[in-house]
Order: structure tokens, then sequence, then C-alpha cells
């Protein structure tokens, strides 16, 4: 899920999607006032499991994980990119987006580390317990139909996703200086009907923490798939 733009771009055999931002000052949500806070800045909140009384998570309750801070998002200027090992680069504001032919995907987006502060001994990372998963309604954009729209090369191989969230990381290993959060999936898993660009979370456009404007869902795979900010 951790690529570098640069290195990326000099990829022909892969298909690039990425968020072109100009900046306006996001605005937070109230979290749920149940949240536990696994960590404050960026934030990353963890539904409290056992107040679980449905299938589907509310999105003030969903949990949030942010490996760097919400960038600054400008809807009005905001552009998804496809770019690579494309026959028809596209750049697409999210108006044109959203009226791109969409389905609803019932899915569950869970942390590779639920459950970490159980395990002994001890490893590093936020110490999440049973609550960095839940299932929520998806709305939007087939991943495949803006494939299919860019028309793939026969040298696609992958699809990397960029979010616009970019940071330092510090821990082993360093990275040589900010970075874009990002990650590639296999263009037969692209290519699934599992896979969304979606607009809305159970109804509602979706909250800043959860990627707003426009976010990956990939279902079957842990969340680190499921880049926010997206691509």
């Amino acid at each position: 899920m951790f690529s570098r733009r640069e290195f990326l771009l000099t990829s022909a055999a892969t298909p690039f999607l990425a968020a072109a931002l100009r900046g306006a000052e996001p605005t937070s949500a109230t979290p749920f006032p149940g949240m536990i806070t696994r960590m404050a800045e960026p934030e990353n909140l963890e539904f409290p499991f056992a107040a679980l009384n449905s299938a589907i998570i509310p999105n003030e309750q969903f949990f949030v994980r942010s490996h760097f801070a919400v960038p600054k998002i400008d809807p009005q200027t905001w552009r998804l990119t496809v770019e690579g090992a494309v026959k028809q680069p596209l750049s697409l504001s999210i108006d044109e987006v959203r009226k791109l032919p969409s389905r609803n995907l019932k899915a569950t987006i869970e942390c590779a580390g639920n459950g970490r502060v159980f395990l002994k001994p001890a490893v590093p990372g936020l110490q999440w317990g049973h609550g960095a998963v839940g299932n929520a309604e998806w709305s939007g954009v087939p991943l495949a139909a803006i494939l299919e729209k860019a028309g793939l090369k026969d040298t696609a191989v992958e699809v990397v996703l960029e979010g616009a969230d970019r940071g330092q990381v510090n821990s082993d290993p360093k990275s040589p200086g900010p970075i874009s959060f990002a990650r590639s999936i296999p263009i037969e898993k692209a290519r699934h009907s599992s896979v969304l660009l979606a607009t809305q979370m159970n109804g509602a456009d979706l909250p800043l923490s959860h990627g707003f404007p426009l976010r990956a869902v990939v279902g079957g795979w842990y969340g680190m798939a499921a880049v926010k900010f997206f691509p």
C-alpha cells in the first residue's frame, strides 16, 4: 500500500490512478462519543465492539484508520487522474465521476492490525482491540469501468491506487522524504465487481475521515488496499 509517485511513474506496465488536489481547509466530523482513540494525530479511532447491534456500522461509529493527516481538499479543483499503461489518460472531476454508472456494494473493511493488542509477545503498531473492522454499504463507480474507459494496454499487470494523504515515515524502514499512501492490486482483482471507487457510504457522501470525495473499496482484501482520498 506504500509507493512513491516518482517511482510508480517509471513503470510502463502500471496504470496509475491518483487525485490531484489543491487546497481548501478540511473540516473534521465529530466522532461518536464512544469511539476509542488509538492515536490522536493522525486520527485513528476504534469502534467500541461491545456496542455492536447491527450488521451495518453507522458512519459516525465506523473505525478510522489514518496513516497521514487528512489532506486539504477542494472539490472544485479535485481531479481523478488515470495514467501509465493506458491508451487514453483520464482527468475527471468529482461531478464527472458521479455521473458514471454506479452500483451499491455491502462490504467489510478491516485493518490488518485488528486485534494486535492481544498478541503475545507484543508487536509494534497501533494497539487495536476488536473494533478496527466494520461493514458498510458503499456506492460508487466500479474500478473496472474506469479502466475500460481509459483502455488498458496489453503490458498492464497491476493498478496502483494513490491517495492524496502524504507524510514522513519515521519508523524502520524510514521513508526518504514525504510519501503518498498507495497500494497496488493485480489487474484481475481490479476488474472484479467487488472493487469500487466509492463516493457514498451508507447513503451519504463520504465523511472526510473516510476519504471524501472518493475512496477505493476492495472487497475481500484487508483495509490497507482501500485507499482513501482516492485514489
